[in-house]
């Protein structure tokens, strides 16, 4: 190999190091920043709205706005108000995205976008169950098996009932914005308002012309 072959290889060796450096630098750079977790306690279980183990039924595909639904069947609720079946809306784009499969068991801290929806964070206390326990890279932060963190929460919180339908209903008739249309005889009401608006608008308008001219 000549003098130049060889400045063209380390050429080439030093190119492909420096994007290599570039790239884990990027990686690093937009990796998701959480906040150190720590376990799960009475006061922190204050900053969800909606805590539950449960098993998902399926998941929705990555939407053009980077979020995903994933379909639970809750095993016990303890906080918050739901169905047996539950949304949940997940990141599924950004370097915060989390990860769902069908069938998997998840405890779930999660907080209501809307009435009927919730929000999970890849910073929260969620976690999913693992067959192996060695497998467990939560038990660190949490300090509780999966296990344990529900005794936990069975203690503390208590197992609550789940929303029967007919509620559910009218609660999100409640919630829902309104646009009620007035009855017959206030339909006729509006119309005869209307109309001596009108003749009033009128009357004054040509007055003002009279004057005028």
């Amino acid at each position: 190999m000549g003098m130049n072959d060889k400045l063209t290889h380390k050429g080439y060796i030093l190119k492909a190091l420096l994007l290599f450096i570039v790239i884990v630098h990027s990686a690093v750079s937009t990796a998701c920043k959480c906040p150190p977790v720590t376990p799960i306690s009475k006061e922190l279980a204050k900053n969800y709205e909606l805590i539950f183990t449960g098993k998902i039924d399926s998941v929705a595909a990555c939407a053009t706005n980077g979020v995903a639904s994933a379909f639970f069947t809750i095993e016990e609720l303890y906080k918050g108000n739901a169905k047996q079946q539950v949304e949940v809306h997940f990141d599924c784009a950004s370097s915060c995205m989390m990860s769902f499969a069908k069938n998997e068991e998840w405890l779930i801290y999660a907080n209501y976008q809307r009435f009927d929806v919730a929000m999970v964070k890849l910073c929260s206390q969620s976690r999913k169950q693992f067959k192996a326990s060695e497998q467990d890279f939560y038990l660190a932060a949490a300090q509780r098996t999966f296990e344990q963190e529900k005794e936990f929460l069975k203690t503390e919180l208590g197992i609550q009932p789940f929303i029967k339908t007919e509620k559910w209903n009218n609660d999100q008739q409640e919630y829902k914005p309104h646009n009620e249309q007035p009855s017959g005889m206030n339909k006729i009401y509006l119309l005869l308002v209307s109309f001596a608006v009108m003749i009033l608008i009128y009357i004054i308008t040509r007055k003002n012309k009279k004057k005028n001219g």
